[in-house]
């Protein structure tokens, strides 16, 4: 191999190394994009399904809106007879929420929608002021566009150790904080905030063992708990709206 061909195969090859690294960076940059804004494969299939479905849905009825801890929830075992549509998607987030908002709720102009999100975005980083931002952002657009619909802004739960110690130390007081807000401001932009948290706190902050496998998600007897709490908020808001 000559000088010339040396030199044009060294560079050749470096060539394609940078442009493997490159594709490979730009493709871990768009990955974690897609994580970080709650765009999963799983988020586009659900949400490509909920418009399939909408067209056998009732309007004026009861939405459960928000991310996994709705999506695993069976409705109809926790809340006979509310014939309740369920519009959670595991993973997302107040922006993947605010994303949707067409699809998951003003398709069916429901007559009351009870929302639960935020523990994801704390998760991964978002601000608490974001989260609460978020959140009324997503009270605005339904009180803007469906002004008769009721909404219930759930607290978000408590987490414990068995999620990571620090999972669950970093969270706790984050969780706290956004619960706090959410309850003041609650008057002024028109929801009703329903203090779950309490319902679930095992007295030092977490959440009760016994109410969870993963220490994050809510197991029947965790669901049957919320279930207990959350129904007389949606019997007093429903009793209020014509059927």
């Amino acid at each position: 191999m000559n000088k010339d061909h040396g030199f044009a195969y060294r560079l050749a090859v470096a060539v394609a190394v940078l442009t493997l690294a490159f594709a490979f960076a730009t493709g871990i940059a768009s990955a974690y994009y897609r994580f970080k804004n709650g765009r999963s494969i799983y988020y586009d299939f659900k949400v490509a399904r909920f418009e399939k479905m909408n067209a056998d849905e009732k309007e004026n009825g009861i939405l459960f809106l928000g991310d996994s801890i709705t999506d695993f929830c069976d409705l109809d075992r926790y809340y006979p007879g509310l014939d309740a549509v369920n519009r959670g998607i595991a993973g997302d987030l107040t922006i993947g929420v605010l994303r949707r908002m067409d699809v998951s709720v003003f398709d069916l102009r429901p007559r009351l929608v009870v929302l639960l999100i935020g523990v994801n975005d704390l998760s991964r980083g978002y601000a608490t002021e974001t989260v609460v931002g978020n959140i009324i952002k997503i009270v605005n657009e339904i009180k803007t566009r469906l002004p008769d619909a009721g909404v219930i802004v759930q607290s978000l739960y408590p987490v414990n150790s068995d999620r990571g110690a620090e999972y669950a130390r970093r969270l706790s007081p984050l969780i706290c904080t956004v619960n706090a807000e959410l309850k003041a401001r609650a008057a002024d932009a028109g929801y009703v905030y329903a203090n779950i948290y309490p319902f679930l706190d095992d007295g030092n902050g977490s959440l009760i063992r016994e109410y969870s496998d993963d220490g994050l998600h809510p197991n029947d007897a965790g669901y049957k708990a919320v279930s207990g709490a959350l129904a007389p908020y949606i019997e007093k808001i429903s009793s209020d709206r014509t059927l």
